[in-house]
């Protein structure tokens, strides 16, 4: 089905919002947090957020017509995430480090971006671009 620019941004956004949102809330030096890594230390309810939040960023990819490819990858890390998640502490502890939602997230947008036309971040958030590549650096400690 075809999409219009719009549509095909507004898909891109939200998928963006629920990757940030999920594993980029806190950053502390070159790890960060989000809900998915403090609902993972909740029994149950981190593999429910886990399982919901990936399944939006899956579906949104399929609306937009994100190659096979590209959703089974996102679908691999995801569901990486999820079962190790049940690991009692250990499993917690990688859903902290593991930014599962945040990848999958990324893998989508980067293919709607070419959809679009965009150039590899000209439409990315700030936060997902190597800003040392351009010489700047991160901050050590950032919210958002």
């Amino acid at each position: 089905m075809y999409r219009s620019d719009s549509e095909l941004k507004a898909i891109r956004d939200s998928v963006s919002l629920v990757g940030r949102l999920s594993d980029s809330i806190v950053r502390l030096g070159p790890f960060s947090v989000g809900i998915d890594g403090v609902l993972s230390w909740i029994p149950g309810v981190g593999e429910v957020y886990s399982t919901v939040a990936g399944a939006f960023i899956v579906l949104q990819g399929a609306r937009a017509s994100v190659p096979i490819p590209v959703l089974a990858g996102a679908v691999l890390i995801l569901g990486a995430r999820t079962l190790a998640s049940a690991v009692p502490v250990a499993g917690a502890v990688f859903s902290d480090v593991f930014t599962a939602h945040k990848w999958a997230a990324k893998m989508v947008v980067e293919s709607i971006d070419r959809q679009l036309g965009l150039a590899p971040g000209d439409g990315e958030p700030a936060d997902w671009r190597r800003s040392s590549a351009r010489g700047a650096t991160r901050p050590f400690f950032s919210v958002g």
